[in-house]
């Protein structure tokens, strides 16, 4: 289950969207995907290795992100 997602900066950025509440409970290959202002992350370096997810289930670990060059530039976010 996601519980916080969130950008490693200095300050730390949270995405919370009313959209796309939180927590989360995943099936088995189902993705998620949120969204802020590119502004919210103008002061940080290296944005794409410091996204945040932590996730819980017996116990808590945190996933870190890494660049994806295979995502294209644009397109559409699943979900309602």
């Amino acid at each position: 289950m996601i519980t916080h997602v969130w950008f490693e900066a200095a300050p730390p950025v949270h995405l919370l969207l009313d959209e796309r509440p939180l927590p989360k409970r995943l099936r088995p290959d189902e993705t998620w995907e949120a969204w802020l202002p590119a502004a919210d992350l103008a002061h940080a370096q290296d944005v794409e290795r410091l996204g945040r997810v932590l996730m819980t289930a017996k116990r808590n670990w945190i996933v870190k992100s890494r660049p994806n060059t295979e995502t294209p530039p644009a397109g559409f976010v699943p979900g309602a």
